[in-house]
């Protein structure tokens, strides 16, 4: 859970690739505009023996894109790389680059476990036959702490650095352990990461079996599949992405005068108590309610919530019935990914960093295909973004195996 100290914790940096935007300004554009970009899954490895529904990246040639890291990227997985290039975003943005910094003084967290599944299965499928020829590298690559021990190389990052695994909290979960560096003074600035999940065909038919995936519904228009908090909704659907930010002890940003896009004021982690799926209504109010008690704030304070909205008919209702208990319903309320799809490990990094843009933009973006809520007293945000004061906002994330979280941001008093 979390805990009141006084060290003061700010966002300096941003970096981000989704399937609506390949950069922080971009997705933000994308967000105002309600942009979506559902299709149907084309990566191999995804098609299995029908197609699934999703929101794909483009094509990105990610050593193009970062050419002084190219040599080190050329053995890496899908996810790797562009982690690597959305760290590459945060690093510029948070104006590292021109910074003399102690690397000792500067933590990583990677925030997700088995998020190179489609990698790996290729990889198998490729030397099934042949294992002697197995590339030597994969024998680092089939870890986790690979991207970071790369991250760690590219930037020069050598202050504690470790994954943390939350199913699909882990994007909040890695926000809240670099704060909890800088709160400590292990660190004066950590890297937050939340790689993208690269699904394959396995895990896509697994959680269709599970009745959590969207099923086949909308096959015939991808683009109504993804629909949180509507009563026609029927599961979530899968979108690439991944998200990076830089946090930093308020005293130090200052002293270097760069940008703040917000403060980190509360946050919670804790557990149901229970394993597999299904949502608890409990867990969820004990979350958001100790976020709130961290950041010292009344649950009438809070002007927006980014909701950890799915798709899904049980986690939907569950959320929607916590919001409601704890004093919430009076709040703006959207779900990011109405827009992205679920991105899955790295949903609530997402979803962190649309808040922060929201907040500093002043608006709320729509939520795609919300045309008949679920229920109709919460202050929803459909079709269309609206104009918001935001100077307090909740970002949910809440995961199979009774994993909960929430975030608690206060706008920059630096504005």
């Amino acid at each position: 859970m979390g805990y009141s100290s006084p060290v003061k914790i700010e966002i300096t940096g941003m970096g981000i690739i989704t399937s609506i935007g390949q950069t922080i300004a971009d997705f933000q554009s994308a967000l105002l505009a309600g942009k979506t970009q559902f299709g149907y899954l084309k990566r191999p490895g995804r098609k299995g023996s029908k197609s699934f529904i999703g929101a794909e990246l483009p094509d990105i040639n990610v050593q193009s894109k970062i050419p002084e890291y190219s040599g080190l990227l050329r053995s890496t997985s899908w996810s790797t790389q562009i982690a690597t290039m959305a760290v590459s975003e945060a690093w510029q943005d948070a104006q590292l680059s021109s910074y003399q910094f102690n690397p000792e003084r500067i933590g990583i967290i990677v925030g997700g476990s088995n998020f190179q599944q489609r990698y790996q299965q290729q990889i198998w499928e490729r030397y099934q036959s042949r294992p002697q020829f197995l590339r030597p590298t994969y024998g680092i690559t089939l870890w986790d702490t690979d991207l970071m021990g790369l991250l760690s190389e590219c930037f020069q990052i050598q202050g504690e650095g470790y994954s943390v695994g939350g199913a699909s909290a882990s994007g909040a979960i890695s926000i809240i352990h670099a704060a909890r560096q800088i709160q400590m003074g292990i660190t004066d600035i950590s890297i937050a990461v939340a790689p993208l999940f690269d699904i394959s065909q396995w895990e896509c038919q697994g959680l269709i079996n599970l009745g959590a995936m969207g099923s086949e519904r909308f096959s015939a228009n991808p683009n109504l599949a993804c629909r949180p908090f509507d009563k026609d909704h029927d599961g979530f659907i899968y979108g690439e992405g991944c998200g990076v930010v830089v946090l930093e002890k308020a005293a130090h940003a200052q002293q270097r005068g760069v940008t703040s896009y917000g403060e980190l004021i509360g946050w919670s982690h804790i557990l149901d108590g229970k394993r597999g799926p299904k949502p608890s209504q409990k867990g969820e109010e004990r979350t958001i309610n100790a976020a709130l008690t961290m950041a010292k704030l009344q649950p009438e304070q809070i002007d927006y919530v980014n909701t950890h909205g799915t798709s899904s008919p049980m986690g939907d209702k569950t959320e929607v019935a916590a919001l409601k208990c704890v004093g919430l319903s009076h709040c703006l309320i959207n779900a990011t990914k109405s827009l992205t799809g679920h991105c899955v490990t790295a949903a609530g990094m997402v979803e962190f960093i649309a808040t922060l843009l929201q907040m500093k933009a002043g608006f709320c973006h729509p939520t795609h295909n919300l045309l008949n809520p679920v229920d109709i007293t919460l202050n929803w945000v459909k079709q269309t973004a609206v104009e918001a004061q935001i100077n307090y906002a909740i970002s949910n994330s809440f995961a199979f195996g009774g994993i909960n979280a929430a975030l608690v941001i206060g706008k920059s008093r630096r504005d």
